[in-house]
């Protein structure tokens, strides 16, 4: 596989800022559960969320055999009406400092020749799920002066691609509200960070490439999830993993946004006089 260096993660601190509870929305495989060991191995207890509840179960188990954390189980459609608000009930009473909102793969499509229907799916799931879950989870960490949200975007979302015209337009989404709550919670003891995810070697890859397609050169997702982690804790509002045509200049794009967002940040306070 692709070798991405690994940043520096305090786990003490990361545990100190987003513990003792984080919720996984897409949970039982691929980056998701690398998300979950990741977080397990810090001493943090996890609600894991998808829609296969022997997986789930699974997964919680062997973590908290491993790592003595406890877990939650929640079975849930991510692109069912009213999923985020579910996500965020099923955590009442827990006091949760991380939500990660990892889901929302897709196969390739063609737009006119295809119906809707899927597409509106992919909708509720990247963005109607999101906003819902990111609201009710973000008012808790207001309150309590400090949590994060990762939220697993794509580098499709830096641009259109073909036959990815809804999936790269939901990324999109992604990503920039993700820097936009980042320039509006930072401040205020709040991170979030987007991921501009590349290709890694998941299980739904495996499942979507044609028989033949190399995987040979793609990322490993528990590198990519350790490195959102860390970058969350650093405080970035935007990651991208380079990754396809462009990548060499993707750094210096990673930074352009960053500095485009703090001057917006400032252009702000002057706006509104805070």
């Amino acid at each position: 596989m692709r070798e991405l260096p690994r940043l520096a993660l305090d786990a003490a601190a990361f545990r100190e800022r987003y513990g003792p509870w984080a919720v996984i929305a897409g949970a039982s495989e691929g980056t998701g559960e690398c998300y979950a060991r990741e977080l397990a191995v810090m001493g943090i207890n996890l609600v894991l969320i998808s829609r296969r509840r022997d997986a789930l179960q699974a997964l919680g188990e062997a973590l908290k055999v491993e790592h003595g954390i406890n877990y939650r189980a929640v079975v849930q459609d991510l692109a069912e009406e009213g999923a985020g608000l579910r996500i965020v009930e099923v955590a009442a009473g827990l006091d949760v400092g991380l939500y990660v909102s990892n889901a929302g793969a897709d196969g390739f499509a063609s737009f006119f020749e295809d119906g809707t229907a899927a597409a509106h799916r992919l909708v509720r799931m990247n963005i109607s799920t999101l906003i819902d879950a990111a609201n009710g989870f973000g008012k808790h960490f207001v309150a309590r002066g400090r949590g994060g949200i990762v939220i697993m975007a794509s580098g499709a979302g830096l641009g259109g691609q073909p036959n990815l015209a809804l999936y790269s337009a939901t990324k999109g989404f992604e990503i920039n509200f993700a820097e936009s709550l980042w320039a509006e919670y930072h401040e205020r003891g709040i991170d979030i960070i987007g991921i501009a995810a590349p290709i890694m070697r998941t299980p739904t890859l495996l499942r979507m490439v044609p028989e033949g397609f190399d995987v040979s050169d793609v990322y490993d997702p528990a590198d990519v999830a350790h490195n959102a982690l860390a970058g969350l804790l650093a405080g970035e509002p935007l990651q991208i993993v380079p990754d396809g045509p462009g990548q060499e200049k993707q750094p210096q794009v990673q930074a352009d946004r960053k500095a485009r967002l703090v001057g917006f940040v400032e252009f702000t306070k002057q706006f509104t006089g805070g």
